[in-house]
């Protein structure tokens, strides 16, 4: 880049020192180097803006070092971050479909800080339900994610309440149990800390069994059709 800038200034020296002897460069040659001067001056100026921009921001950054030495290396027990979660209490079954029986349980999660208030966290979500009365090789009934962009849309309040909320729709059909184990776990983006809470909930299963006999009819109850709900077995206890 100085070459450019020491080349050019040569030229130009040439040229008034012996103005009667006529040109002493080709006016294409001169308007290289002109533009190359030109070219030269702008990278100077560019590389004269990104020093001031690298000297801002190194003191941006010492000024952050400064403050968080000062403030210590407790400064995280005094930021308002989850320390522990829980299922609200209205946790449990919900209809979807206006139809007999549950579809869905509503799980209502509290990320809760230390003094046990509920708090608006950053991080992921994982649902799992179990019907624990079913063999261990099959109780689990449906898993659920949310990633950290995902459940900044879950939180939900009313009535000066807020919290996260989710829907977690049967996977496979409704359990054959109204004992439903709920099992949530939250991800802390501040902290890094994994956090688990369980409960279970009773959920309203759909009515199964014989049609019952129309009304002012006699003689025996009519047997149930094809398409008459039948009664799910139940294991032994």
């Amino acid at each position: 880049m100085r070459a450019a800038l020491w080349t050019f200034a040569a030229v130009m020296l040439a040229s008034w020192v012996w103005p009667g002897c006529g040109p002493t460069v080709p006016a294409e040659k001169y308007d290289q180097l002109h533009q190359q001067w030109l070219d030269a001056q702008r990278q100077e100026d560019d590389l004269a803006r990104e020093k001031e921009q690298l000297r801002k921001a190194n003191k941006t950054l010492a000024d952050q070092v400064e403050t968080l030495q000062r403030l210590g290396p407790d400064r995280l027990e005094k930021l308002y971050h989850v320390t522990s979660i829980e299922l609200g209490r209205y946790t449990g079954g919900v209809d979807l479909d206006g139809k007999d029986g549950h579809d869905a349980i509503k799980v209502y999660l509290d990320p809760l800080d230390r003094h046990g208030s509920t708090i608006k966290a950053a991080g992921e979500v994982s649902i799992r339900l179990f019907d624990l009365a079913e063999p261990a090789e099959k109780n689990l009934i449906g898993e659920y994610r949310w990633s950290v962009d995902e459940l900044a849309e879950q939180w939900r309040g009313g009535f000066g309440v807020y919290r996260f909320s989710f829907i977690c729709p049967w996977k496979a059909g409704p359990p054959r149990h109204d004992q439903i184990t709920v099992r949530a776990e939250f991800v802390d983006y501040l902290t890094g800390r994994r956090f688990s809470t369980q409960r279970v909930c009773k959920v309203n299963l759909a009515t199964q069994g014989p049609v019952p006999p129309t009304a002012g009819a006699t003689g025996p109850a009519t047997a149930p059709t094809a398409d008459a709900p039948q009664e799910t077995p139940q294991p032994a206890e």
